[in-house]
């Protein structure tokens, strides 16, 4: 169970480090009147869609979700709810793409916007962890068995996410270099 809960955390903080990283970029270009570094902007929000959107949230769906719900049909709303933030995720992503896409064409207030997004969406994905944490994984301790988490923990395990191991910035740095543009 532990281990499952820490994976959780773990990539819950890569996703917020990563957009409060791209946060940082723009804002950083934008006050500069420079342009940022577009490839690795892209390779930070290339990440949040395969690894968090992509991965990560569907096995929490299939795994961790469901099970709670198995065992607990009154927590219907919590899960519904958890649900809905990772569809409301795809959105924020899908806008901080597009805006991202809109400044390396050369539009001067986009930047500004990717700054704006990736702050909104970085509390948007922080009040989600404290929600999902509060109501989902508090029931889902009570009421999962073992073999419900030894399920999850191999759902989470087969997802190999190297910013969620990563320890330093250089491991950071490092994980997104070898995604490269792929």
């Amino acid at each position: 169970m532990q281990r499952a809960i820490e994976t959780m955390h773990d990539r819950q903080r890569a996703m917020s480090s990563t957009l409060l990283a791209v946060r940082t970029i723009a804002r950083r270009a934008v006050k500069a009147g420079t342009p940022p570094d577009f490839a690795q902007l892209r390779r930070l929000v290339r990440y949040v869609e395969r690894f968090p959107q992509k991965l990560h949230q569907p096995a929490e769906e299939k795994y961790l979700l469901a099970a709670v719900l198995r065992r607990d049909a009154a927590a219907e709303r919590a899960v519904k709810r958890a649900k809905r933030d990772h569809a409301t995720c795809l959105g924020y992503l899908d806008r901080l793409r597009t805006a991202l896409g809109y400044w390396e064409k050369g539009d001067p207030s986009a930047g500004a916007q990717v700054a704006l997004l990736a702050d909104d969406f970085v509390r948007f994905a922080r009040l989600h962890a404290r929600l999902e944490s509060r109501d989902v994984l508090s029931v889902a301790r009570n009421v999962l068995t073992d073999q419900d988490w030894r399920a999850i923990r191999q759902a989470y395990d087969a997802v190999d996410d190297p910013l969620a191991r990563s320890r330093s910035r250089a491991d950071c740095t490092a994980a997104l270099h070898a995604m490269g543009d792929r």
